[in-house]
């Protein structure tokens, strides 16, 4: 059995592409955002239970989406830890992506 012969070869290749980056600023005013729709926080009447619905309940953000005018979901950022939801202070996310 014969073995194949191979034969050494180079090749180059250049390519270029730009690259946009986008940012879009998110603002959430106080006392917006300060409930979660979690279901395991419903009771058996589909209301707040009680223990989730007082003063010292703070929810906390880890994604933030950004949707078109059809409400399509175009972009999903997720933070790098959960960060709390003050209920008297704005806040502002900023969600950088690449297009």
């Amino acid at each position: 059995m014969a073995l194949a012969s191979t034969t050494p070869f180079s090749f180059t290749l250049k390519s270029e592409s730009t690259i946009y980056q986008y940012q879009a600023e998110c603002l959430v005013n106080e006392n917006e955002l300060n409930l979660s729709l979690n279901p395991s926080m419903m009771n058996c009447s589909g209301s707040i239970k009680a223990n989730v619905s007082g003063s010292d309940f703070q929810p906390y953000a880890t994604t933030v989406g950004l949707y078109n005018a059809a409400n399509e979901l175009l972009v999903v950022a997720k933070t790098g830890k959960p960060f709390p939801i003050p209920a008297n202070t704005d806040i502002t996310f900023i969600v950088r992506y690449d297009g």
